[in-house]
């Protein structure tokens, strides 16, 4: 059996063990100190230039090297038997001493590397060496996860298949492919899981995915405490960003503002993309982790995370988006110059498109404000689809689509502002021709006539031509107006906090001014001219029950101006059934609901009902629930569907169980009724 200087036996650069235990070195050690290297277990290395790489006996060289410094202590030490704690407290010593066992073994090469040991020399090539020192190194000491990573990485860079590599260790083949997956993950990642924190598999899903959003998703993880993600949830975010596209402008849109703040945050992605790739993708993997990643411009709480999370201090300042930097910087295709709304006349209407809002959420050119864009402009090549105010409804040029009311065509357009512009007028001259003729019919005194007495003047029977016309307190539109400055005035006192109430705040017909030139006309569009309005209150049916307070007001003209995300709560404890079941149940409810009443629609204060008499809205709500059940989550989706057994029962006009706290959990027997003036 050959010898050769220790030192010239080194380790294999796919040696697997990079952590070693010291107490079973300590005893491996001490044995070699008794009886030396045994010839039926002998370290075996394979030539490498003048020297040598171990391919079996990594411990045992490092055994040697502390039995020879063993030696010399025992030297030094003549009446102290040699036991297993002397030698633990020697290697202890050593490595607190040198900082880490590499630091030991090299100072100890240094001293004893001339020293001769024997070994048996490895005929073969470089993978039969690897695939050897494998199969040496699964024996009763098991390697650390980083280091059997490194090896397996070594054998496949020298030709060994993942299957040769898994034969010759005794183990399952995704074992290998778990731990070479360590070796295309980052650092910090493999180390996470080679300490346990993740399993093994994490490695398999997140090396699958190509970079840079290998990178991002890694960053993604590591920014998470040990313990908030799951593996499945890690997983399934990696699938899903590897198949992701990015951000992609989409075919169809609801509406011009939604098209254009899609403009925006495809921009923005991808501004962010091209100049920091890896970051991008970290909060891509958070956003679909958070299920947000899609269609960001159709739900407020999406829009609100994508810009928090790349838009940085210039598009999301003091933690809300800075619409005023977004027009400017990210819709650049929209100009007031070549917009075809900047073509109307400029005449502002009291019920005009923006509704009167400025700024850059508004339309600047509908309220004489300079501007130079706004986030609901046309591009030249955008296609025709401008919403119009709920009371341009019954104008020429005006199509309802759930609940939205739209023209199609610039033509359209201003067929319906000319329609709403002479009507206005119209209204403008009525009052005033109303003003003139009871100025010029008003009594100028109220001096007896000559001739009669005071008394003979209360007591004289008016004269048929020439008594009174009908109080105007008592006119069909003064009634109307009282009814709905009464509801305005008083439904906040009421439970108006409840997800049925129907608050004018959130209501899209509640305006700044009045709907006509008085301003004393109450600032609902509803008030504008004579209709068919009604307002009910929902009381509970047993005054003893300690929630007989709850009295939930409903305005039945009410159309809510925020999306159904922002209007349904979360249910508590929601039971995982099939989202397209729960679907199927809600519109099957709906539907019978509908059959029972026939002036009324269920969900009213989800879909809001036209202001016209005549115009059919019964598919209303299978028409938003295709729109904006999407946007819902699972348990938002469960509200809604117990949500709809209560207003099938509320169709049936009858006590009817009424959520106490929104979501569902909770129950109270309530009647509607109608709402009284001045009560």
């Amino acid at each position: 059996m050959p010898t050769a200087a220790i030192k010239l036996l080194k380790a294999h650069p796919a040696q697997m063990r990079t952590v070693y235990d010291l107490e079973s070195l300590a005893t491996l050690t001490l044995q070699l100190s008794e009886r030396g290297l045994d010839d039926w277990q002998p370290i075996v290395a394979a030539p490498h230039g003048d020297a040598y790489y171990l391919v079996s006996g990594h411990r045992r060289h490092m055994a040697q090297l502390l039995a020879f410094a063993l030696r010399d202590w025992e030297k030094e030490h003549p009446d102290t038997e040699i036991t297993i704690e002397v030698v633990r407290t020697m290697l202890n010593t050593l490595v607190d001493s040198l900082g880490s066992l590499e630091g030991v073994i090299a100072s100890l090469l240094t001293k004893y590397g001339d020293e001769e040991i024997s070994f048996v020399t490895f005929e073969g090539s470089q993978k039969a060496q690897i695939l050897a020192l494998h199969a040496a190194n699964y024996g009763s000491e098991k390697p650390d996860a980083l280091g059997v990573a490194h090896s397996f990485r070594q054998a496949v860079e020298v030709g060994a298949t993942p299957e040769e590599i898994a034969r010759n260790v005794g183990q399952h083949v995704q074992f290998v492919r778990n731990h070479l997956a360590l070796t295309e993950i980052p650092p910090e990642l493999a180390q996470r899981i080679a300490a346990g924190d993740l399993p093994m598999s994490v490695a398999t899903a997140v090396a699958d995915v190509p970079e840079p959003k290998r990178t991002g998703l890694s960053i993604f993880i590591l920014a998470n405490e040990v313990g908030k993600l799951t593996a499945k949830a890690i997983k399934d975010c990696a699938l899903t960003l590897k198949k992701w596209p990015g951000l992609q402008l989409p075919l169809m849109v609801k509406h011009q503002s939604q098209r254009n703040i899609a403009r925006a945050l495809v921009a923005l992605w991808g501004q962010v993309v091209d100049a920091y790739p890896e970051d991008a993708y970290a909060a891509a993997a958070m956003l679909i982790y958070r299920n947000v990643h899609d269609e960001p411009w159709s739900n407020q709480e999406k829009l609100t995370l994508w810009f928090q999370a790349l838009g940085g201090d210039t598009y999301f300042t003091d933690g809300r988006i800075n619409w005023t930097a977004v027009v400017e910087y990210l819709i650049t295709d929209v100009a007031c110059d070549t917009c075809p709304i900047g073509q109307l006349p400029r005449q502002p209407l009291r019920s005009d498109l923006s509704q009167g809002q400025d700024g850059p959420l508004g339309m600047p050119c509908r309220v004489g404000q300079e501007a130079n864009s706004c986030i609901h402009g046309l591009a030249p090549n955008d296609s025709f689809d401008v919403r119009v105010p709920w009371e341009w409804s019954e104008h020429p040029g005006v199509v309802g689509e759930g609940g939205d009311y739209r023209s199609k065509s610039y033509e359209d357009l201003r067929a319906a502002w000319q329609e709403q512009a002479a009507k206005e007028q119209a209204e403008v001259e009525a009052a005033v021709a109303t003003h003139d003729e009871e100025s010029e019919t008003a009594p100028a005194t109220s001096t007896v006539p000559h001739g009669q007495t005071t008394a003979q003047v209360h007591n004289q029977k008016p004269d048929k031509a020439t008594t009174p016309d009908t109080p105007a307190k008592d006119l069909p539109i003064v009634k109307q107006r009282a009814q709905i400055a009464d509801f305005m005035k008083r439904h906040e006192q009421r439970t108006a906090h409840h997800p049925f109430a129907t608050p004018c705040g959130r209501c899209r017909h509640r305006l700044d001014s009045s709907p006509t030139k008085d301003e004393s006309v109450p600032h609902c569009a509803w008030a504008g001219r004579l209709r068919n309005i009604s307002f009910k209150l929902l009381v509970v049916d047993n005054q003893q029950s300690d929630a007989s307070r709850l009295t939930v007001p409903v305005c039945r003209q009410y159309a809510p101006s925020q999306p159904w995300a922002a209007l349904i709560p979360a249910h508590p404890e929601p039971p995982g059934v099939p989202r397209d079941w729960l679907k199927a149940q809600i519109r099957h409810l709906v539907n019978a609901g509908n059959r029972h009443h026939n002036d009324r629609n269920t969900f009213e204060f989800l879909t809001g009902r036209p202001m016209t008499a005549n115009e059919n809205y019964g598919d209303w709500f299978s028409q938003q629930l295709e729109s904006q059940g999407g946007e819902l989550s699972d348990a938002q989706l469960f509200t809604l569907f117990v949500w709809a057994h209560t207003e099938w029962q509320r169709a049936q006009n009858r006590t009817f169980s009424l959520p106490i706290n929104g979501h569902g959990k909770q129950f109270i027997a309530v009647q509607e009724r109608p709402w009284r003036v001045g009560e």
